[in-house]
């Protein structure tokens, strides 16, 4: 049986960033089996996330929805993601990641059996709900189990090598497309099964980290359950108000403002309870301590902000104002797509060589910012020579970016925090993705509208954001309409691209706050494999 080998490593006494020596671990094959079986759900979860961008359109008409309607069967699997993750991973401290892992794909193939047999908003909404519910614990354990199992310099490394996550942001477009226009949009969520039947059958069977021994009393008693609570139910109305501000309710309206400020107050009343009151606090203080720490966390929301925002933008640009068909759509998603992935798995390997995690970050977001500021000048007759350097360099930015800045959160944290650190990181950038769809709707929708006006036109009829969409198809036989709608269209999303630039240059800046520590730190987890071993006096469980 192969067994995790020693970690020899020569820290420079300062901390500093020198060439250390070479740490020497490899993986067993139960670690190897582990990170294999994280790989998969990853690309189930960044499949079902991305495969949706090209065909919800086609969901909406079949199903006879509003686009305001449309706009929530992103946005409830997104704000069900974001909140629950670091719930997901308190539980998981407590009584372990294999039983939460296992609920949490249970979860998701629920919701993926309720969207299949969806027949309204109402039931399709619930299944999104529960997808997000199994994604939020799938991506976040997938984190945290890595910094149970991998030691710190060397996961950049593993982290970009199994970051199938990655090739299901490639296919995810393309293959909503080719659904889209082929056959019944419900075969992208009939295509999820076969991951979740595997996640359910392998969760268990392999990914056999054991938490600390303890009574279910003992267990219980050390969950958090009144911080969870107040911050799941004040993050949810945080997020609610900011998602329909501007498009379901005006900013104005007491729709938006009473959850937008009972949603902040009771964000304040959580971090007092968490810092005061709470025996076994889930959310810790000590993570922001540091002016780098804060940085590094503010930083991943943003990016969460702005990737995933320009992933939903972007293919509105190319279906709405280019015209071009799901499936070409997916196609000129390439460039993004497919350097993204390499910029990951490069980065990881630079990392874990040079012990540097700052000049990825820094590259990155340069590449980000000029990316996002090069979309500013996309129109309707923009060439593929520009726009498609453009998405080449958005995905070298954020690859380089998701790969360091993540690792940066778990260098910078006290020792024995980096499975937390991992959770609160992962939960700030799913935090920071349902804030870029909202924000970038209400920004779109006001930007829009008063182009609208200024070309002498009725903005009635364009409230809900995408519902532009429908103005210019219905305007489509009119020569004196179209180019004015389609250029308020235009407008509307140099708005949103405009907004992406301002918080990309924010974080470039901010980044240049992150401090270099070394990396080569001991592997610290009180959640340890177990395998069974046969010998002579029978089968012995055996800790690695």
């Amino acid at each position: 049986m192969h067994r995790q080998e020693t970690i020899h490593v020569d820290a420079p006494e300062d901390g500093g960033l020198g060439r250390d020596s070479i740490v020497e671990w490899k993986p067993s094959r139960r670690q190897l089996s582990i990170m294999a079986t994280l790989a998969l759900l990853s690309l189930m979860v960044a499949l079902d996330a991305c495969v949706i961008v090209t065909s919800l359109h086609v969901i909406i008409e079949d199903l006879g929805l509003s686009t305001y309607d449309g706009f929530w069967i992103g946005t409830a699997y997104l704000l069900a993601n974001a909140v629950m993750m670091p719930f997901i991973a308190d539980l998981s401290h407590v009584f372990g990641r294999r039983p939460c892992l296992t609920v949490s794909v249970a979860s998701f193939a629920l919701g993926t059996i309720f969207c299949c047999v969806s027949d309204s908003i109402g039931l399709m909404l619930v299944g999104r709900s529960f997808q997000g519910v199994g994604g939020a614990g799938i991506i976040v354990l997938c984190l945290v189990i890595f910094t149970d199992i991998v030691p710190l310099r060397l996961r950049p490394k593993w982290y970009g090598l199994t970051g199938a996550w990655a090739l299901g942001n490639c296919v995810g477009p393309i293959l909503g497309g080719v659904i889209a226009q082929n056959t019944s949009w419900r075969w992208i969520f009939y295509i999820m099964f076969p991951f979740c039947a595997a996640g359910l059958v392998l969760v268990p069977l392999l990914v056999t980290i054991e938490p600390p021994t303890a009574s279910i009393r003992e267990k219980l008693r050390k969950v958090d359950w009144l911080g969870n609570a107040l911050f799941v139910g004040s993050a949810t109305l945080l997020l609610v108000a900011v998602s329909w501000g501007g498009l379901r309710y005006s900013w104005k309206s007491v729709g938006t403002l009473l959850p937008l400020f009972l949603g902040a107050a009771g964000m304040v009343w959580t971090m007092i309870y968490e810092s005061r009151f709470a025996t076994y606090p889930f959310l810790r203080r000590r993570l922001f301590q540091t002016a780098s720490s804060v940085a590094t966390y503010a930083c991943g929301t943003i990016q969460g902000l702005v990737m995933y925002g320009q992933l939903y933008y972007v293919p509105l640009y190319f279906m709405d104002v280019r015209s071009f068909t799901p499936v070409q759509t997916g196609i000129a998603l390439f460039p993004v797509m497919f350097t993204l992935v390499p910029a990951s798995i490069i980065t990881g390997r630079l990392v874990t060589m040079t012990n540097n995690y700052r000049y990825p970050i820094w590259a990155g977001w340069t590449l980000a910012s000029v990316a996002s500021g090069l979309m500013l000048l996309w129109d309707a007759d923009t060439p593929a020579k520009v726009w498609a350097p453009t998405l080449v360099l958005l995905g070298l930015g954020h690859g380089a970016i998701l790969n360091a800045q993540n690792v940066a959160s778990h260098a910078l944290c006290d020792e024995g925090d980096e499975a937390i650190a991992a959770a609160m990181y992962a939960f700030l950038r799913q935090f920071g993705m349902a804030l870029g769809v909202g924000v970038g709707g209400s920004t779109f929708q006001n930007v829009m509208l008063l182009k609208l006006e200024n070309n002498g036109l009725s903005a009635a009829g364009a409230r809900g954001g995408a519902s532009a969409i429908a103005a210019i198809l219905n305007a489509s036989h009119d020569s004196e309409l179209r180019p004015k709608i389609l250029d308020a269209y235009v407008y509307g999303l140099r708005g949103v691209y405009g907004l992406y630039v301002g918080v990309s240059g924010a974080a470039l800046l901010m980044s240049l706050l992150i401090k270099g520590v070394s990396m080569n730190k001991d592997l610290q987890s009180e959640h340890r494999i177990h395998v069974q071993e046969t010998g002579h006096g029978g089968v012995q469980q055996v800790q690695i």
